[in-house]
């Protein structure tokens, strides 16, 4: 059981949330659904999951003013009874650049700019992982009075140790049973550590600092959130995404893809306010039954798409493929950009990362510079904008 108004409050305290008093109706697919994230003898399930982040999200509207998809199904010319799937309509493409220069895309993309919003929460499942192992050596009577920007450069500097070291960081999971490291393996946990710190020291500055506070803790009792967990596996599921988005958005409807698994995790671990009520503002749907599902997958498939793009393109391969692009792709990557733009200045946690502050940095930036080249102004916007926005996505 999860108290909606714990969470709610922890969420503008943390992260300072503010309700704009407005009602929405989200719609959800996802990409890059591993469901779980296993460490196995030869290391995990699937290694994609090292740079293929699992990306929850869609289309949404304000509830009065949800649009009909006749129009834009009608445009799209499909076959009778054919469904809008990502696979089919990329016809399996895997580049940025292929994806953004599908000639129907422009289609759909022009409909969602002048009719809803884009929402995502993007996920990195190695560094969420990370949160957990920091958030555990920082549970302590030294480490409390740190301001959380030294807590989130732990998380950065400890994630690119452990993707450098990334052979070693399993080779200590799996003789710990991580995430489930029982009070007389936390010596063995916390010294492995180290040797990936030390490793690494002479490139990250304050992995020293979180070196000594391992140090302090390997003769504790408890790593408060590695424990009680099923062992050797990174995530277990992403249903959790699915309750977050629903609490933030409580006074809202979320519309998910069916997905049994979540399903019946958020029917057990349910929701429930500060009157006993249960919140239930969400459901499963089959996307052959609902069309707002089926464009929420082609537009969150492009949008995982584009952030692979920005976080591991090099920027000369990134300035070569903008470059390349066909008149088709440059106008749906303007779109593209439009419409994210549009959507962060409606409500900032629309966009939601769970990703190192590093690379949302260089996201933004990379972001920021693809706008430059493309020659991006808010004004070109400004019949769905009614102003600039205040800040920048939050990539």
């Amino acid at each position: 059981m999860i108290n909606v108004e714990e969470f709610f409050i922890a969420i503008e305290q943390l992260h300072g949330y503010k309700n704009n008093g407005k009602k929405y109706i989200f719609y959800y697919d996802e990409t890059n659904n591993y469901r779980k994230v296993r460490i196995t003898e030869k290391g995990l399930n699937d290694f994609k999951v090292m740079f293929d982040n699992f990306t929850l999200g869609g289309i949404g509207f304000e509830k009065s003013k949800e649009k009909d998809t006749k129009e834009l199904i009608t445009s799209l010319k499909l076959q009778t009874g054919q469904e809008l799937k990502s696979k089919t309509f990329f016809k399996g493409k895997n580049t940025f650049k292929d994806c953004i220069e599908h000639k129907k895309l422009n289609i759909i993309l022009n409909w969602i700019l002048n009719n809803a919003y884009v929402h995502y929460s993007d996920i990195d499942s190695i560094y969420f992982s990370v949160i957990d192992i920091v958030d555990s050596i920082c549970n302590n009577s030294i480490a409390k009075y740190f301001p959380q920007d030294l807590i989130d450069s732990f998380k950065d500097e400890l994630y690119g140790a452990i993707r450098s070291n990334f052979k070693l960081f399993l080779d200590i999971c799996r003789k710990t049973d991580y995430p489930n490291v029982t009070n007389e393996k936390i010596k063995i946990f916390c010294k492995g550590l180290i040797d990936i710190i030390n490793k690494e020291q002479e490139k990250y500055t304050t992995l020293e600092l979180l070196k000594e506070l391992i140090e302090r803790f390997i003769n504790y009792n408890d790593l408060i959130f590695l424990k009680d967990n099923e062992a050797r596996i990174i995530m277990e599921s992403f249903y959790s995404l699915r309750q977050q988005r629903c609490i933030i958005f409580r006074d809202s409807k979320h519309i998910f893809d069916k997905e049994l698994v979540d399903e019946q995790k958020m029917n057990d671990e349910y929701m429930v306010l500060n009157n006993g009520n249960k919140l239930e503002n969400y459901k499963f749907l089959d996307s052959k039954d609902e069309v707002n599902i089926q464009i929420s997958d082609i537009i969150i498939y492009l949008i995982a798409k584009y952030l692979k793009f920005l976080t591991y393109y090099p920027n000369k391969n990134i300035d070569n493929t903008l470059k390349n692009l066909n008149k088709i792709g440059r106008e749906n990557l303007i779109r593209l950009i439009q419409i994210i733009n549009k959507s962060n200045e409606e409500n900032t946690f629309f966009l939601e990362t769970i990703n190192s502050q590093k690379i949302n940095l260089r996201r933004n930036l990379m972001n920021q510079h693809i706008e430059n080249m493309l020659g991006i102004i808010y004004l070109s916007i400004q019949p769905i904008i009614n102003s600039m926005p205040s800040q920048k996505p939050f990539l």
